[in-house]
């Protein structure tokens, strides 16, 4: 029998969920203590505030990046690129990040509180450290982390122009360029 998840799981979700469908404007305790079919009472045991949701709200997008990132790297051999591989495949996954539930997480602490991103900021900046300083070549390692980082936004916010195909073709071009950053 599979593990239950616990409330604070079930409130993310439910946070992830009314983002989801009413907008990161419109993300409040109530509407998510409704969703997730626990008190009010029940939701501020977890979440005294909506702050502190928000930021929970970022620290799953980041462990989620982590674990993507960890999970991609064990496919990947020993050599030049390897952690830049493992960024373009965890950034770029279908199964990772093209989910709305994850990607409007980000966009609700940032609509809600700009400073709430400061994990996140100080998150990008290691992983960029790791990327560039594990290449060769720093300078298309930043590139081709910026083209990966530019894809995702532009998927973030609906705006991709990339057909499935294209896509595909756009991330084989791009991990082949990792491995010239090797």
């Amino acid at each position: 029998m599979g593990r239950q998840p616990n409330s604070r799981e079930v409130i993310l979700k439910a946070a992830e969920m009314v983002v989801v469908e009413v907008g990161a404007a419109h993300l409040t305790l109530d509407a998510v203590a409704q969703k997730a079919g626990v008190s009010k009472g029940g939701l501020l045991y977890n979440f005294p505030t909506k702050g502190s949701l928000l930021e929970a709200m970022v620290a799953r997008f980041i462990e989620r990046s982590e674990e993507a990132r960890t999970k991609a790297l064990k496919h990947i051999a020993d050599g030049p690129g390897r952690e830049l591989k493992s960024y373009i495949i965890a950034g770029l996954s279908d199964d990772v990040f093209r989910p709305n539930q994850v990607n409007t997480a980000l966009l609700a602490a940032v609509s809600n509180n700009p400073e709430l991103l400061s994990p996140v900021r100080d998150h990008y900046h290691k992983l960029f450290a790791e990327i560039t300083k594990s290449s060769e070549k720093f300078e298309l390692a930043a590139i081709v982390s910026f083209a990966v980082d530019g894809l995702w936004f532009l998927e973030l916010l609906q705006l991709a122009p990339l057909n499935a195909s294209q896509r595909r073709r756009v991330i084989t071009e791009l991990l082949r360029l990792a491995d010239g950053a090797g």
